[in-house]
């Protein structure tokens, strides 16, 4: 049987349509155990608080282990949010577009 130390905190990107319509990028941080996030349950926390935010479906979910390495990082940076712990190494933040000219 699982513990609460056995919880971690899974950040999920998720595309997501707003009340009017229109596409958005959300972040939502949830709370499950190594055996929830493997059964997926982990993604219906996410969408759990997406609806009680106001988001509405079709939802497209990304945890930070299953994403491309940048989409965390941009899509924190689209919502004004600071990076997160794991995302302060050089490595991980991409790099503004330069000009080869």
């Amino acid at each position: 049987m699982a513990t609460e130390k056995d919880q971690r905190t899974i950040a999920i990107v998720s595309a997501v349509m707003r009340g009017d319509g229109t596409p958005a990028f959300a972040l939502t941080e949830v709370t499950a155990t190594p055996e929830e996030a493997a059964d997926g349950i982990h993604y219906y926390l996410a969408e759990a608080q997406l609806l009680e935010d106001g988001y509405e479906e079709p939802f497209v979910h990304f945890a930070a282990s299953e994403a491309p390495p940048f989409l965390h990082a941009t899509v924190r940076r689209h919502l004004g949010l600071p990076p997160a712990v794991t995302e302060l190494t050089p490595t991980a933040l991409p790099e503004e577009p330069r000009c080869p000219a």
